[in-house]
């Protein structure tokens, strides 16, 4: 059995043994970024990253050529300095990609998932999982309350809720991430009949990948003085813009996975809130390790802590990157 890849946390998660940093906020010699969101968007030297992520990351942030940009293919095995690099769709928003390296010398692997999700959703490919030696999986949301409910339950509500809001006189504005939520929510309304308008970031990013998005609704760029009548697409952070202010009879409804948290919907200050994400939830964090089948597993951003403790009741070798288990330990010793 091949000694495990060597997995280090530096204000970000490093590989030593590869030279490689995985989705830094900040600019390093050599990097992979697992999909176009600004929060794993930095500039690099040199950039690993899907297709679609690099054409959205130039369309979006306006990245020249200047660092080297090494766009795979998904699936494709990549031979590279003593490695072997395989994408594979991370269910996320579009482009998104998991990184599955393989050390040539031995056989030794390990997956990182990115911000990943196993439901499949309307907007983006279907996550694919392999099996590694070991797994670096992100954990947003770690703890057992947070079960995501059908994703046709969830369109259900989005749909009553524009339909009264329409037959009231209101204009029912959707608020979702530009790249990523937003496109889910245009496919939702797809077979709906209502036109729709696009806040300018939406409508930029969804004219760069309409083409792979399959069928959608009637959409246009929002124009105030005909928003009336209009299902309006916008990001959350809207609600201080002077468009906002200006418009009537608004009835606002938030989609993320906090909807699940008590009192969501008056943290996020609108009329509605659906439990809509694009992260795994707690039962496809669990279904992941038994897919991967992983001799250890690191954690990242969310619950780590928790639900590293969680796994290690399960019997894995599981531990957070970026925090310290080692207080956590010491009271699980005591209890026991």
């Amino acid at each position: 059995m091949p000694p495990l890849i060597t997995v280090t946390h530096r204000r970000g998660i490093y590989l030593p043994e590869a030279d490689l940093w995985l989705d830094p906020s900040f600019g390093v010699e050599r990097a992979f970024i697992s999909h176009a969101h600004s929060d794993h968007v930095a500039r690099h030297q040199t950039t690993f990253c899907s297709e679609l992520t690099l054409q959205l990351m130039r369309d979006r942030y306006g990245l020249k050529k200047n660092g080297l940009f090494h766009p795979l293919p998904m699936r494709t095995v990549h031979d590279w300095e003593g490695w072997q690099m395989r994408l594979l769709p991370a269910g996320h928003i579009l482009g998104s990609a998991m990184l599955h390296l393989t050390r040539k010398s031995d056989g030794a692997t390990l997956l990182y998932t990115g911000d990943y999700k196993l439901r499949h959703g309307l907007s983006s490919e279907k996550c694919e999982m392999r099996q590694a030696d070991t797994l670096i999986m992100e954990t947003t949301f770690g703890l057992p309350r947070f079960r995501m409910p059908p994703l046709s339950d969830v369109i259900a509500q989005l749909l009553a809720f524009v339909r009264e809001t329409l037959a009231a006189g209101g204009t029912p504005m959707l608020l979702g991430y530009s790249l990523g939520k937003a496109q889910e929510i245009l496919c939702a309304l797809t077979d709906a009949g209502h036109p729709v308008m696009l806040h300018p970031s939406i409508w930029k990013m969804t004219e760069s990948v309409k083409s792979l998005l399959g069928k959608l609704p009637d959409y246009r760029l929002f124009d105030e003085a005909e928003a009336a009548g209009h299902v309006l697409v916008f990001p959350p952070n809207v609600r201080q813009s002077p468009a906002f202010k200006n418009l009537a009879s608004i009835r606002t409804a938030m989609f993320t996975g906090w909807a699940l948290q008590p009192g969501a919907r008056f943290r996020y200050q609108v009329d509605e809130i659906f439990p809509l994400s694009d992260h795994a939830d707690y039962p496809e964090l669990l279904e992941s390790v038994e897919m991967v089948k992983p001799r250890r597993i690191y954690l990242v951003h969310g619950y780590t802590q928790e639900f590293a403790a969680d796994l290690r009741a399960r019997g894995h070798d599981a531990w957070t990157l970026g925090k310290d288990d080692q207080l956590e330990l010491l009271f699980d010793a005591a209890a026991g």
